[in-house]
């Protein structure tokens, strides 16, 4: 039985997963969350690199979309992720948060992330979220 199987309606079909992988750089693969060699290495290279961010769950042989995010430095954005105090609580934390109820749910599925390069970010974002309509994107504002 598949732990994800709730998740069914945001799997990454095979055209899915293309048009991604034409739209998005795998720049982070099983994140942690944590300031990991891998994490140091992508702060390193991405300081000041604006654009959108594709996090997608990995279980098995499937792909599931879970949220897409802007930023004008994508170092930056994953500090704000990594960090215990998130300004942007909002966001950071529900990727989190979706990261622990991962671990809970599927112990063997993994986050990893995707990156498209652009300056204009904000309109991209919009761009990507219609086409991919991932999970976290569709949640409510909080009161």
């Amino acid at each position: 039985m598949n732990p994800l199987a709730s998740l069914g309606r945001f799997l990454l079909s095979k055209s899915d997963a293309d048009a991604m992988r034409s739209d998005f750089t795998p720049v982070l693969a099983n994140a942690t969350f944590t300031r990991d060699e891998p994490l140091r290495r992508l702060l390193a290279t991405h300081k000041k690199v604006s654009g959108i961010y594709f996090w997608v769950a990995r279980h098995e042989s499937n792909e599931y979309k879970i949220y897409i995010g802007q930023t004008n430095s994508l170092a930056s954005r994953l500090v704000n992720y990594v960090s215990e105090f998130q300004a942007h609580s909002t966001n950071d934390f529900k990727m989190r948060a979706f990261a622990a109820f991962l671990a809970e749910l599927a112990p063997n599925a993994a986050l990893d992330l995707y990156f498209s390069a652009t300056e204009s970010y904000k309109e991209a974002e919009q761009h990507a979220i219609r086409k991919y309509d991932p999970l976290l994107n569709k949640l409510p504002p909080p009161s």
